[in-house]
């Protein structure tokens, strides 16, 4: 697996979002940070948040290592002239959305385009900002921590002998 791996799965999240959540159509960016006005909101952000490996096998030619992997998908909502109760309800659906549309995502999980082995965990932050009474910002931060395997191999050096030449001679037995 390499980084077009991760891409590929936030790719892969982002594109199902966009076509399953259906208040978020054509408002999921692939980017920790957007430059969003409101007529964008409600809006998600789709990216690699953290990776970590570690060894599980394999010798020094080739090493075994469970890869996991957080994905995170942040939610951002503009509530003018709503109260922050409708405002966290409206979170509350959206991340549940999204949860739904990844943990049950095919594309992810089964053959033949499997992307990851499983989703070991997910974790949901919910934030409200009223700066004033007649505005209420909402972000969500859905975090998805998804497991994978990948293998390294160290490559052989070249085995090409016709260019080596090995040269013997005797040594005498030294006596005592």
């Amino acid at each position: 697996m390499t980084v077009q791996h991760r891409v590929a799965v936030r790719d892969t999240v982002a594109n199902l979002l966009a076509e399953r959540v259906l208040a978020l159509r054509k408002r999921v960016f692939r980017a920790r940070t957007w430059p969003l006005s409101e007529d964008e909101l409600p809006a998600a952000l789709v990216y690699g948040w953290q990776e970590e490996k570690k060894r599980t096998g394999g010798a020094s030619i080739k090493s075994f290592y469970a890869v996991s992997f957080i994905l995170a998908v942040e939610l951002r909502l503009d509530a003018r002239s709503r109260d922050a109760v409708a405002l966290e309800a409206e979170l509350e659906e959206l991340a549940g959305a999204i949860t739904q549309v990844v943990m049950t995502a095919g594309e992810l999980l089964l053959p033949p385009d499997r992307k990851i082995e499983r989703i070991d965990g997910v974790k949901t932050t919910l934030g409200i900002d009223t700066k004033s009474s007649e505005v209420a910002l909402g972000s969500a931060l859905v975090a998805f921590d998804m497991a994978w395997t990948e293998v390294f191999e160290t490559p052989h050096p070249p085995t090409d002998c016709e260019a080596t030449s090995l040269a013997f001679r005797p040594i005498a037995r030294r006596q005592a």
